[in-house]
């Protein structure tokens, strides 16, 4: 799945067109859009998104570690559930401000 649902409505149409729970699919949308942001950020697909339970974990092109952001975490999920578009707004902040103090790189 690559595609970064913008609604709930949107994610709940995915879920059914993939058999995933509804949780699972606004997850994986919110990865993408972390790793859609790192793709554009370093013009290229450089870097790694992984969206887990414990943070935003960011691996290099040989998937070496180089930072996990604890505050953007699956619990995401419940917060795009209630405003889909702040929390979109919110990852793409966060990335962008760690893009731009230097913390990826």
């Amino acid at each position: 799945m690559h595609e970064i649902p913008e609604t709930v409505d949107q994610a709940a149409a995915l879920a059914t067109k993939l058999n995933w729970p509804l949780e699972r699919v606004i997850q994986r949308g919110l990865q993408n859009w972390a790793q859609q942001l790192l793709d554009e950020g370093f013009e290229g697909g450089y870097l790694t998104a992984s969206l887990q339970a414990d943070g935003l974990h960011i691996a290099d092109i040989n998937g070496q570690p180089l930072l996990v952001e604890p505050s953007l975490t699956t619990a995401l999920a419940t917060q795009f559930q209630e405003s889909p578009h702040a929390t979109l707004l919110a990852v793409q902040t966060k990335l962008r401000a760690l893009i731009d103090s230097g913390k990826i790189h």
